[in-house]
């Protein structure tokens, strides 16, 4: 499975073709900001591949907001304060001039949102901003209460609408990206109405989110399957550090419904977690109680969980005031009120869930991966920003500033690249064959060994065992040629899946979002990403960062 290059056989003489000047492969904020550059600044033609509707980009469903420090004169802060937070919160592995470009460049780039007509929450007419864990100051822009996602998506979907040169493609599946020669030049999609369709670029920018979906509990849309950490990988890409999965504290929990997210800024705002007995207990497990890092928090729950014998614990909002959580948290509202919770009178039930994937494909302070010819922005990336351990609200910030910096550098890399003026003749026979498989069933089960034995808490002796079990489920689909997305996103996430693993089981220490039971201590040693290459396999210890 790790070896496997292409997921189907295809005849490039007998399918449909298409030509563009640049692909992206992905409809969230990174994508389409990447997008609005390349439309802004040349005449080159765009074209943006969006897995399902635009609405259900994984950007719509961030609630916090976006950190940024717009009005240091009101608030007390600094860029200098938000790139040391930046640092403490990536534990050693944080890349100090990248946290400087990103933070510094994200000033104008929230402007430039709000010159785009972005309507972050307001008081006494001047922005209003939270605090959320390892901030130390109050920098978080939000939009509409807790739907500042959705808002940063709406501006961008209006503006990428707006251009004639940019052409959206929804519902289209990206099997795998098509190299010549060590380079990326294209890309092979699925679509209901038309089959496979190769789409040929003279630069690919992958925007195509984490993969958050691989655990049973998670906050993440539908999409997020590691597609585009497995096309990048196949294709030659190399790709770091996947061992660092962020689980956020507090998604609602009610058996039988989807993980909602229960947004940081609510703890923020006052919110206190409490066990199954009305205690208390974030104090006891960090200063900044409710407030500490995401890591921190989480793993205080689930030894609550465990040390109460309850599924759940508490958030309880109920200090903050009905006009206040209508002002500020009117999503969260509607969502608990579906399930008959009221939070202005009742605790919500949360447990942790996975929320954001640190690792992915590794990339410059240009967005250009190592294979030539792709680019890569937004969750799919390392950059280097978020170190071990994101800081909340970051995300958006980092999708902003390197979504156009990977469209600044491609727009330059193919300025004299010429055009694909008629396919090339490409024949790939993967000799595999068609089998019946329950994929749910096994998806299921994949999803369920991750959040046991690669999830907030690991061992060796459980990182080891997951191995074995992916490397046998891997090879049951190894040599099964599927026919549709189901059995294609199963592929992937057994691929990323196996590859979190190793890098989990390899790193012998704790550092941020990666615990290790057996090894519960910050190890200098392994003060480095670890490298994967489907070419080189995974680097050995002391692998550089």
């Amino acid at each position: 499975m790790l070896n496997r290059r292409y997921l189907c056989s295809f005849d490039s003489r007998r399918i449909l073709h298409r030509f563009t000047d640049v692909a992206v492969i992905g409809a969230g904020a990174a994508g389409l900001r990447a997008a609005c550059e390349i439309a802004a600044r040349d005449s080159a033609a765009v074209t943006v591949i969006a897995k399902g509707p635009l609405q259900d980009a994984n950007t719509s469903r961030a609630q916090g907001g976006v950190a940024a420090v717009l009005m240091p004169e009101r608030t007390g802060d600094s860029t200098e304060l938000h790139i040391q937070d930046t640092l403490a919160s990536g534990c050693g592995l944080a890349d100090k001039p990248i946290a400087e470009i990103t933070i510094r460049e994200g000033v104008d780039r929230v402007r430039e949102l709000i010159d785009w007509g972005a309507e972050f929450d307001r008081k006494d007419g001047a922005i209003h901003f939270t605090q959320e864990g390892g901030h130390r100051k109050p920098r978080i822009a939000h939009a509409r209460g807790d739907a500042t996602g959705r808002e940063v998506l709406n501006v961008l979907a209006r503006r990428v609408a707006a251009q004639p040169s940019i052409q959206v493609c929804e519902g289209a599946y990206v099997l795998d990206l098509i190299t010549e020669n060590g380079r990326c030049t294209g890309l092979l999609t699925w679509r209901n109405h038309a089959g496979l369709v190769a789409i040929w670029a003279r630069a690919v920018i992958l925007a195509s989110g984490g993969y958050g979906r691989l655990y049973r509990e998670n906050t993440n849309g539908p999409h997020s399957t590691g597609d585009g950490a497995a096309v990048a990988y196949r294709a030659g890409a190399e790709l770091k550090d996947l061992e660092f999965v962020q689980f956020h504290p507090t998604a609602l929990y009610i058996a039988g419904a989807e993980r909602f997210l229960i947004t940081e800024a609510a703890r923020g705002e006052g919110g206190v977690l409490k066990d199954a007995a009305g205690v208390r207990f974030m104090p006891s497990y960090h200063p900044m109680a409710e407030l500490a890092p995401r890591d921190v928090v989480a793993r205080a729950i689930l030894d609550r969980m465990n040390k109460t014998s309850q599924p759940m614990v508490f958030l309880d909002l109920t200090g903050i005031g009905r006009e206040k959580l209508a002002t500020s948290f009117p999503g969260i509202l509607a969502i608990c009120r579906r399930f008959d919770i009221d939070p202005v009178r009742e605790p919500i039930p949360v447990r942790p869930g996975a929320h954001y994937t640190i690792g992915g494909v590794a990339v410059d302070s240009w967005g250009r991966s190592t294979l030539p010819g792709l680019y890569a922005c937004g969750e799919v990336a390392v950059t280097g920003l978020h170190g071990a351990n994101r800081l909340g609200s970051n995300s958006l910030l980092e999708a902003l500033v390197f979504g156009r910096r990977a469209a600044l550098r491609a727009i330059e890399d193919i300025a004299d690249a010429p055009e694909a003026s008629r396919p090339p003749a490409l024949r790939v026979a993967t000799g595999f064959k068609h089998r019946d498989l329950d994929v749910l069933d096994m998806r299921r089960s994949l999803e369920s060994l991750m959040a046991r034995e690669v999830g907030i808490i690991r061992t060796g002796r459980q990182l080891a065992d997951a191995r074995r079990l992916l490397a046998r489920w891997s090879d049951c689909v190894a040599e099964v040629e599927f026919g549709d997305p189901q059995g294609w996103e199963l592929q992937n996430m057994l691929l990323v899946a196996q590859l979190i693993a190793e890098s989990a089981l390899w790193r012998r220490e704790s550092r941020g979002a990666h615990y290790r039971n057996d090894f519960p201590s910050q190890d200098p040693a392994f003060a480095a990403s670890l490298r994967l290459s489907r070419a080189d396999g995974l680097s050995p210890p002391g692998a550089s960062a």
